[in-house]
């Protein structure tokens, strides 16, 4: 996820409310049409050519864990494997990737966040939270961390949003659908975040975004 886009989304934002893809409007309907013939180990195969780069990314900045990432990322298209005869077309084929991969993700936060308690003390509480030296140039890699820091301190909810729509490039009613919930809601709870997320990434940096 580039800071750039931070406060300027992808495709604008336009709102339709609506909850399905015109017939051929779906950048993936040459999977569609392998699905409808019966061919489901090559639309997956053509689904994760296309897709599983991005669907990877995605769990990496969710989970913060390599490992735990490629598990996730093998799970989702066992799952979509196994679903993809069930696709009924209500959003794109990518938006039901998407979805499935959320699912997924939030599955393994929860179970990982249930596994460390048994596990872990927590003895960060009092921690220092040293800022960058003096005069320190703010780099590529800092300001990478600062973000993910940052996104952490959100919470699941917003900052899944939030990945989804700035680095993914869902559009508010692709989320809608995805999160149940209307286009405008989930547009005023990241405008909402925006600045809470731009004060935290200054504050760690040193630097204005």
């Amino acid at each position: 996820m580039e800071l750039e886009s931070i406060g300027t989304p992808p495709g604008g934002d336009r709102e339709t409310g609506d909850e399905s893809v015109p017939q051929g409007s779906d950048p993936d309907r040459d999977i569609v049409e392998l699905i409808h013939r019966g061919d489901v180990r090559g639309a997956l195969t053509t689904l994760m050519r296309r897709h599983g780069t991005a669907v990877y990314r995605y769990c990496r900045e969710e989970l913060h864990d390599r490992t735990l990432a490629d598990d996730v990322h093998q799970q989702i298209f066992i799952q979509a494997f196994r679903d993809l005869t069930r696709f009924a077309g209500r959003s794109t084929l990518r938006t039901w990737l998407l979805a499935i991969a959320r699912h997924r993700v939030l599955d393994a936060a929860k179970a990982r966040r249930r596994a460390q308690a048994h596990i872990e003390e927590d003895d960060t509480a009092d921690a220092p939270d040293p800022g960058p030296p003096p005069g320190e140039r703010l780099d590529e890699a800092r300001l990478q961390q600062a973000m993910i820091t940052c996104l952490r301190r959100l919470g699941e909810h917003v900052r899944g949003i939030l990945v989804l729509r700035y680095q993914q490039g869902l559009t508010f009613e692709e989320l809608a659908d995805m999160y149940r919930q209307k286009p405008g809601t989930l547009q005023a709870r990241v405008a909402r975040a925006l600045p809470t997320l731009r004060r935290c990434i200054e504050a760690r940096t040193g630097g204005t975004v």
